[in-house]
């Protein structure tokens, strides 16, 4: 059966993203005078650092491999202002992100679903989506998986991804058995040893970010900052936000406690990831489900959890709709976080990040919470998609056996059922 293109998303997409386009330029007023410029600016001034031959060295605010000069100094090839053609590319790249979701629902005749959460859920976050890097990022991370099965093709763009971002190493998850492993690592680890030795041999400062992180606190946005935010706008706790490291970070009592369980959460959650790969019978769409499962358990682990983070997980829910697999569940729990996010940012940012004021405090909380839901459904679903049929076999016998005195003939119990006879031990004949 021939699929046919959803040509009818093309129009939305055209819409959504004009008023996007017009909104971070100001043309409609959103938000704040300059609530998305800030980011774009700074991208600029690095740009221009790098164009001088080095990596921005000393900036707290530079915590990025060194691939992600790529998209910073790309719109230096177009002609307009650097923040005009910043939004350019970004377009460009989110529109090539809906093709290739396009392309892998008529190839694989998958639910039209995950098209149309990237038009209109992605639209949701506003003038953001445009104003960051991270959507370049989730082009790669959406082309490695969609675009080959073959596990190292898949970590050869894994590799380039993380290379410009470190989150796309999550997708390594989702590679079945040992040889899928090892293949998808390999070549991952290939490209980026090679890509971060060139840049190192071009650019000093190139593994500046290995340690540019390791002092950040927790970001008022993040989940263990979650009861902090609630408290403090409660009026339960003393401790208040100060802004360091290129974020909102909490500063008061019980904050360092936080952060280090915060720390140790996510080598915790990889752990348990580990458990699910080694006990998993996975299946062509395991892939897909692991790779949402793994970057929410990253996001939600997380010290820092900015809004543009949002564009990873919804590169992923999107070829989830498309896959037709059993994340549906959690996928539509990312698009009302996405929505809430939305909100947020940059309506009532100020309510909880400086001032701590209830109402917006209360929409970071709900967000909040429906990401961890949506991080609990997705691993259920995950371990349950990929149970082995032994062992659910196993169960049924077992409970077969305590139950056996109840049991009706030739139901759960191995028992001819009426009117069938056997033919040597345990072969049924109708």
């Amino acid at each position: 059966m021939r699929h046919r293109f959803p040509w009818q998303v093309l129009p939305v997409w055209l819409i959504t993203r004009l008023v996007l386009f017009l909104a971070a330029t100001q043309v409609i007023p959103v938000g704040h005078e300059g609530s998305f410029e800030g980011d774009v600016t700074l991208y600029g001034n690095w740009s221009q650092i790098l164009l001088d031959g080095q990596f921005p060295a000393g900036d707290e605010k530079w915590q990025y491999p060194p691939y992600a000069a790529l998209p910073m100094l790309a719109p230096h090839l177009l002609p307009w202002s650097y923040r005009i053609n910043f939004y350019v590319l970004a377009l460009v790249c989110d529109l090539a992100i809906l093709l290739l979701l396009c392309r892998f629902t008529v190839k694989t005749g998958g639910s039209r679903t995950g098209v149309w959460a990237w038009t209109v859920g992605a639209a949701l976050l506003g003038p953001l989506l445009i104003s960051r890097y991270d959507l370049m990022v989730t082009l790669v991370a959406v082309l490695a998986l969609t675009l080959s099965t073959d596990p190292a093709v898949r970590g050869a763009l894994i590799g380039f991804g993380l290379a410009i971002k470190v989150w796309p190493v999550a997708l390594l998850a989702g590679l079945r058995r040992w040889r899928e492993l090892l293949s998808g690592g390999a070549s991952a680890l290939v490209v980026v040893v090679l890509g971060c030795g060139v840049a190192t041999l071009v650019l000093p400062h190139a593994l500046d970010f290995l340690t540019a992180q390791q002092d950040r606190g927790l970001q008022i946005e993040s989940l263990a900052a979650t009861p902090f935010a609630l408290a403090r706008a409660l009026g339960w706790w003393g401790g208040f936000t100060t802004y360091q490291h290129g974020a909102m970070e909490l500063v008061g009592p019980g904050v360092e406690t936080a952060t280090l369980v915060s720390v140790a959460a996510t080598p915790a959650a990889l752990v348990l990831l580990a458990v699910w790969w080694f006990r998993a019978a996975p299946t062509e769409k395991t892939y897909y489900d692991a790779a949402l499962t793994t970057v929410l358990f990253l996001v939600v682990t997380s010290r820092v959890l900015s809004p543009q983070y949002l564009i990873w997980i919804l590169g992923a829910t999107a070829v989830v709709f498309v896959a037709r697999t059993r994340q549906r569940p959690a996928a539509w729990l990312v698009l009302v976080a996405t929505l809430l996010t939305g909100i947020m940012y940059p309506w009532v940012e100020e309510d909880y990040s400086w001032s701590g004021r209830l109402p917006g405090t209360l929409i970071l909380v709900a967000r909040n919470l429906v990401f961890l839901a949506a991080a609990v459904v997705s691993f259920v679903q995950l371990w349950r998609s990929t149970r082995r049929p032994g062992r659910d076999r196993r169960d049924v016998v077992a409970a077969a056996g305590e139950h056996g005195e109840d049991a009706e003939p030739g139901k759960d119990s191995g028992a001819p059922r009426d009117g069938a006879a056997t033919r040597g031990p345990g072969i049924r004949t109708a």
